[in-house]
């Protein structure tokens, strides 16, 4: 039986991409026949990212096999692209992540926050909150952590404390802990360089250009807008969204009750718990000792492997992990020869000159604001990211914005911009579809918490940049 394809999902693609092919004779004559060609490619492909007549990995391998029999790339640099260190980082923490999940070291980190903080309502979200910023360290996977994690947690505590969406008593206080995930979530993606797939991948295509930041960059330049935002925005939606239980004495009893279920914390745990804490460790100093990011994340998932917490198997089956490898190794491959072949220096060139005049930090701002909003476009942060990122990157390069400010703010925004929609990524659709938010609450709340986002990001996390230098 054939498999489903989506062809008329082709239509736009190839609109674009034959359009383009076909005026390259009226190309600007600072970019080479080879360069607007794989322009032409690289539009196409995206746009089929955006489409989807295929998922994203079939349609990144059509297009670069368009480019290879149009003579763009050699058969060579297409298998060497597969070596991508960002891609092969994604894919690591993506396998880490089934760790935390499979040993249930994840729960019970969750289950002894609540025991210990869960007494009223907002200490009980400022709790969960913590857990979600602890397990971002090593689960780049928003998904995992809201689907796979906190979700389930935060329904069966919500349920138990009387708040179900199908009795029609959600705003109890349900409705106010699953948005604040919701935008929590977002808030801890953005935190560190390994809380979600999306950050690896701008810094792949940052490293294009010749951007490189290491992880502990990440972590220094995120620190203080992050945490400022984990404390502001439980407060916030307490009192814009207030649930109606303010007190939560049984929360305690709920959540011993669940580590009891759990047992006594198994080998595997204290594995996972050693290995996490020795990633940890060697991201933050692993840079002065000649170990990158992507290294630390091989020697946790080899100890891991060796050590029996997951198996080939468990491997095997991570498909979003080898999906996502395939993908961003092809996106990140067309987008270094687009930087070879001397289009983004053209592009950054033509459009810094025509913002010539403005201040770079008003270039940056902007760019920002509308790196921001133009998320309601897409539902997708990995599609977003590929389609702008570089673009937006080269653009505020040319107008004089110091290049790490540039990478580091437009990647910062590639997390806090998933605030924005109930489809902008996989856990707003899950949590979106739970029953337990309104669909008009969700747009207005989203609306303001992402106005809380800006000011606190190119507020205090601007002016943080400054203190640290990087401006």
């Amino acid at each position: 039986m054939l498999s489903n394809v989506k062809w008329k999902g082709f239509l736009l693609p190839l609109i674009f991409g034959i359009g383009l092919w076909l005026l390259t004779p009226l190309k600007p004559v600072g970019i080479t026949v080879a360069a607007w060609h794989l322009f032409a490619i690289f539009v196409a492909t995206i746009v089929a990212c955006i489409t989807k007549p295929l998922p994203m990995m079939a349609t990144t391998l059509t297009g670069v096999t368009v480019a290879t029999l149009t003579g763009v790339f050699k058969m060579d640099e297409v298998a060497a692209g597969f070596g991508n260190a960002t891609a092969w980082m994604v894919a690591m923490c993506m396998f880490m992540a089934a760790g935390f999940i499979k040993s249930g070291l994840g729960k019970r980190i969750a289950y002894l926050f609540v025991k210990a903080f869960g007494k009223k309502t907002l200490s009980l979200a400022y709790a969960l909150s913590v857990v979600d910023g602890v397990l971002a360290i090593g689960i780049p996977s928003n998904n995992a952590r809201v689907n796979g994690l906190m979700y389930p947690i935060i329904d069966n505590l919500s349920r138990e404390m009387g708040s179900d969406p199908e009795k029609g008593t959600e705003r109890k206080i349900g409705s106010y802990l699953v948005f604040n995930e919701y935008e929590i979530n977002n808030v801890t993606s953005g935190l560190f360089l390994t809380g979600l797939a999306g950050n690896m991948i701008a810094l792949g295509f940052a490293k294009t250009q010749g951007i490189v930041i290491s992880w502990m960059q990440w972590f220094a330049a995120a620190s203080v807008p992050g945490l400022i935002a984990l404390l502001v925005i439980p407060y916030l939606l307490y009192k814009v969204y207030p649930p109606e239980i303010k007190e939560t004495p049984n929360a305690g009893a709920w959540a011993d009750k669940r580590i009891q279920e759990l047992g006594q914390m198994g080998l595997s745990e204290k594995i996972m718990l050693a290995t996490f804490g020795l990633a940890i460790l060697l991201w933050l100093v692993g840079s002065k000792i000649g170990i990158n990011a992507t290294e630390v994340s091989f020697i946790a998932v080899v100890i891991l492997l060796l050590t029996g917490v997951i198996t080939t198997k468990d491997l095997l089956n991570e498909s979003f992990a080898w999906n996502i490898l395939v993908w961003l190794s092809i996106i990140m491959l067309m987008s270094k020869k687009l930087m070879t072949l001397g289009f983004f220096p053209w592009f950054s060139k033509t459009l810094g000159t025509l913002l010539t005049g403005l201040n770079p930090t008003m270039v940056l701002v902007v760019l920002f604001l509308a790196y921001f909003y133009l998320h309601y476009m897409f539902p997708s942060v990995a599609t977003q990211i590929s389609a702008l990122y570089a673009g937006f990157l080269s653009v505020a390069v040319g107008a004089g914005v110091p290049p790490v400010l540039a990478a580091l703010m437009l990647a910062f925004c590639g997390s806090i911009n998933l605030s924005t929609t109930p489809y902008s990524a996989g856990p707003a659709a899950l949590l979106s579809s739970t029953g337990y938010v309104k669909s008009a609450d969700w747009w207005k709340l989203s609306a303001i918490v992402g106005v809380a986002f800006n000011v606190i990001w190119l507020g205090g996390g601007l002016l943080w940049t400054k203190v640290i230098g990087l401006w």
